[in-house]
């Protein structure tokens, strides 16, 4: 029992997301703990997992997820839990490789119409620089929210993906989204803050 609990702290102490930058390419330990930290918290849902990972403005508003390499792991190590079982090898390459030189991020976006997502557009700011995605993903329609039909109406997950050339594993970039009536909003990400 002591040496389980001793595990435990130890295993919280190295998963801390103030331990280190996002990194880009992931060590043996840094696998092996994601996949450790993902598939041990299988009853979390993804905002309760990914929430050092994440910024959330507040329902009827927006939220938004950096999904880093270290994350995306924890996210496939919990879906095979769930399937009582571990990820291969295999998937954890093929998932670190799919990611590789890019940053993505998946965001909660609510809208008064059942259309808005397909019109959000998401720019990553750098220092002094606006980089377009390389990928989107845009449900055509949304989801009835909890308030339906009062205000929000609908809610939708939206994943955009960028190139990560240059940015370093301690630097600071801001997710920009803004809907078909020119609605802005911001994400700053601090990414030394993060695993």
């Amino acid at each position: 029992m002591k040496r389980e609990l001793l595990y435990i702290i130890l295993f919280c102490a190295l998963l801390s997301p103030q331990a280190e930058g996002v990194q880009l390419k992931l060590g043996d330990k840094d696998i092996k703990e994601a996949v450790y930290y993902g598939s041990h918290r299988k009853e979390l849902s993804h905002p309760e997992l990914l929430k050092a990972w994440r910024i959330d403005l507040g329902y009827g508003v927006g939220s938004a997820t950096l999904i880093t390499p270290y994350a995306s792991l924890i996210i496939l190590a919990k879906e095979s839990a769930l399937k009582s079982r571990e990820p291969t090898e295999h998937e954890i390459q093929e998932e670190l490789e799919e990611k590789s030189g890019q940053i993505s991020f998946g965001c909660g976006l609510y809208g008064e119409e059942i259309d808005f997502a397909p019109n959000c557009k998401a720019v990553l700011e750098y220092k002094d620089e606006k980089r377009g995605t390389t990928h989107t993903s845009l449900p055509p329609s949304a989801s009835y929210t909890k308030s339906y039909p009062a205000s929000p109406r609908f809610w939708a997950l939206c994943f955009f993906r960028f190139p990560m050339t240059g940015i370093g594993d301690n630097d600071k970039v801001t997710l920009v989204l803004t809907d078909a009536k020119g609605k802005e909003l911001r994400f700053p990400f601090d990414l030394s803050q993060l695993r």
